[in-house]
């Protein structure tokens, strides 16, 4: 069971409760660290079968974008 802070932005929550429960573990560490800093949001790769997420400076802060890293 994944257990998301109370502290993220509501589209984080959104994005998780969207994702299968293996994707959302590793998303969440990701969203962990972007929290922490509050700079910037999420980029998360979906230009091959292996999905992947990373805090990225392209995107604003307590925003989940799905694209090519």
């Amino acid at each position: 069971m994944l257990i998301v802070p109370e502290n993220f932005p509501p589209r984080y929550t959104a994005y998780l409760e969207a994702q299968n429960e293996h994707f959302a573990e590793t998303v969440l560490m990701v969203m962990k660290q972007s929290v922490a800093e509050g700079k910037h949001g999420i980029l998360v790769g979906n230009e091959s079968a292996d999905r992947h997420a990373e805090v990225s400076d392209r995107v604003p802060f307590g925003e989940v974008v799905e694209g090519i890293l």
